[in-house]
């Protein structure tokens, strides 16, 4: 197990490229299906992922994408190529006898897997241990790309293999940003309790003890005579002398052992409050994965685009702090001038400047797709500082908009189609009027992105957005959206309609969606045919299915198609981004308007057991974003830290939100808990 670096002048060979052509390497002895890649239904994961399939594709190989949702199913997966192997190499000689079976089998192991991707997931795991992929034959490496922290040391600095060693050298390679190398402290008490410890050390020690004793002692009991002989020492003086040496002699073994016991307490104490130090990230895999491509000499705007979507995600996650993200914004705002030329007054017009540009974002939802006043509504960040979730706090925000010059209808048109003067001046009113009401730091440093003619300019956060409703709601979930042009008219008068991504998407007669090459280079595990049936809910394990597939898989890939050249997809889920978001405000101003969030020592605790919007939020992601809304919308109003710390000095520790909602369909509660931070911009370990 090694960890590599983009850089590394004390060890070259353990960089990013040096590993990415050691994976073609071994991929050219295997030419199909040699590197699958694991992916989970996260944001940054499905960037990284568009990014190496990218990078793959233009040096010929092919990947096969198989997503995975938790452990459970990663233990599935992996299972399934296990089996795989298990076919190639033994099975067939069942099937055909002779010489044909050698030449079958050689066949078949042509195509064995040899690359293991692990997608922001694996991290946390002994991938090398036996629960998990240590069956497998020596010559599959797996590789960790994944933000999480901590990272299990034994992916870090256990023993298996090393890159020197060739294709059949290290067992697990984990892409590093920097994180191994600061654990100095670790890492020596890694090594000392794997391999410097035995855990019957200390009864072999005294065993060891008592016989050495009683040799010397037995020695001592005789003495020579000239001739050579030996015979018993007369007893008396001696005994004295003996019962000393073997006193000093068991004080010192007793020493010995004592300080052996402590050093290992301490090492135990190092590594228990490393994996106790609680959840966090680092850089975002596609913000890793880019680094592979900018050394490479294959970053271009697109790539960088996915990068900064990864980087935005965690930000609004609250994944990493504000300090976090500017450091990186700063890296990505030089890529972007690097790859950009300046904006020219030709450029300006619509569909002539396709590129990636600097922006300032304010903290209201889906705002270029919506209109001001609901993108106000919706904001947690608004809702902490007005209360919208009562009467008052909506006068306020009534308030706040006509002090700003903006009558009800001016707030409630299109944002894109306000005045461009309003709209231009937006940031600046804010940040005077808006101050009054505590509305400070309302606005982030960002990137848009223009899709040509096919669509406006967007923002990173408003495609996260809708790739984000995708992934939750783009199959399995019955949501009203608004129809562009049209505002509460409901779905009679053609305001509001049930959302079907056939009708969505414009499929075809045949069910395909029609879309733009996707390089051609992923192979799709478990992607059954495209739309064309109703959901149904599968006999055996409960779960929605698809077309023969679950649901979440066809949600996986419809939100992967949205991520690459299928611009029409983007452009038609914001309105499901929406009409998610709706739900979340919704369901949290019920949560607070009812006070139903309860206060225990330790946490806070929701439990969602009915209302139209329960089927919503039986996504984990979607009802991570309600605790992330909450957090917001409560910042300033439900104490976020233990008063009795702070009075005693003893640190200041968050409180951590815990909401349960129910599953009706499968008679169970989805759990999500989530620490907030008391500050906008601070993140709390989990």
């Amino acid at each position: 197990m090694v960890y590599i670096l983009p850089k590394n002048p004390t060890r070259p060979d353990y960089t990013y490229v040096k590993e990415y052509n050691r994976i073609l390497k071994a991929r050219r002895t295997t030419p199909d299906s040699s590197i699958v890649m694991l992916v989970p239904p996260d944001l940054d994961a499905l960037c990284a992922a568009h990014i190496l399939t990218t990078l793959f594709g233009r040096d010929d190989a092919n990947l096969r994408t198989i997503p995975v949702s938790g452990f459970k199913n990663l233990q599935d997966v992996k299972d399934s190529l296990l089996e795989e192997k298990d076919v190639s190499y033994t099975r067939v000689s069942d099937l055909v006898p002779g010489l044909f079976t050698a030449l079958l089998t050689f066949a078949i192991a042509l195509q064995q897997v040899r690359t293991i991707i692990l997608l922001n997931i694996g991290a946390l795991l002994d991938i090398a241990g036996d629960e998990w992929f240590e069956a497998f034959p020596s010559k599959v490496t797996i590789h960790i790309v994944d933000s999480s922290r901590p990272v299990d040391l034994h992916n870090l600095f256990g023993r298996g293999g090393s890159i020197e060693g060739g294709m059949d050298g290290p067992r697990v390679v984990v892409w590093d940003d920097g994180h191994a190398e600061k654990l100095t402290k670790e890492r020596l008490a890694f090594d000392a309790e794997e391999f410097g410890f035995d855990s019957s050390s200390d009864d072999e020690f005294d065993d060891e003890d008592e016989d050495d004793a009683t040799e010397e002692d037995e020695a001592d009991d005789y003495e020579e005579d000239e001739d050579g002989s030996r015979k018993r020492r007369r007893s008396g003086s001696d005994d004295g002398r003996q019962a000393r040496r073997r006193r000093k002699r068991h004080e010192g073994d007793s020493l010995a052992r004592q300080e052996a016991r402590e050093q290992r307490r301490k090492h135990q104490q190092v590594l228990s409050n490393y994996y106790s130090s609680g959840a966090h990230h680092g850089q975002s895999a596609a913000g890793v994965v880019y680094i592979l491509a900018s050394e490479l000499g294959y970053a271009d705007n697109d790539v960088l685009w996915l990068a900064i979507l990864g980087l935005t995600h965690q930000y609004l996650a609250a994944s990493i702090t504000r300090d976090q993200y500017e450091a990186y914004h700063t890296i990505f705002s030089n890529e972007v001038g690097r790859l950009n030329p300046p904006v020219t007054t030709a450029s300006k017009g619509f569909g002539d400047d396709a590129g990636v540009r600097p922006s300032t974002e304010l903290r209201f939802p889906l705002l270029r797709k919506w209109n001001l006043y609901d993108a106000m509504y919706h904001s947690g960040y608004v809702a902490n500082k007005l209360a919208v979730w009562q009467e008052i706090g909506i006068s306020k925000l009534n308030r706040l908009l006509t002090k700003m010059g903006l009558s009800q209808k001016q707030a409630q048109q299109s944002f894109m189609y306000m005045n461009s003067e309003l709209r231009e001046s937006l940031p600046d009113q804010l940040d005077n009027i808006g101050a009054e009401s505590g509305l400070i730091e309302l606005s982030y440093p960002s990137f848009t992105k223009s899709y040509g003619n096919e669509m406006q300019r967007t923002s990173a956060a408003d495609v996260l957005a809708g790739v984000g409703a995708l992934l939750e709601a783009a199959k399995g979930v019955r949501l009203t959206v608004e129809v562009e042009g049209g505002r509460g008219g409901g779905e009679l008068f053609g305001g509001e309609r049930i959302w079907d991504l056939r009708k969505q998407t414009g499929r075809g007669k045949d069910g395909v969606v029609h879309r733009n090459s996707d390089h051609g280079q992923t192979s799709r595990s478990g992607n059954g045919q495209a739309e064309g049936g109703d959901v149904e809910e599968s006999e055996v394990t409960g779960e929605q299915m698809f077309d023969g597939q679950p649901v979440s898989v066809h949600n996986f890939w419809t939100a992967f198609d949205a991520l690459g050249n299928n611009t029409s997809l983007l452009r038609q889920s914001l309105p499901l981004a929406i009409a998610i978001q709706k739900a979340i405000v919704r369901q949290g101003c019920e949560i607070l308007g009812k006070k139903r969030i309860q206060f225990f020592p330790e946490f806070r605790f929701v439990k969602i057991n009915e209302g139209p919007d329960l089927a919503t939020f039986a996504h984990p992601m979607t009802l991570t974003r309600l605790v992330l809304w909450l957090i917001e919308a409560t910042r300033d109003r439900i104490p976020l830290i233990h008063a009795q710390r702070l009075v005693t000095g003893k640190g200041r520790k968050s409180y951590p939100y815990v909401i349960a909602c129910h599953n009706p369909s499968r008679r169970a509660y989805i759990v999500v808990g989530v620490t907030g931070a008391p500050e906008i911009g601070e993140v709390r370990k989990k």
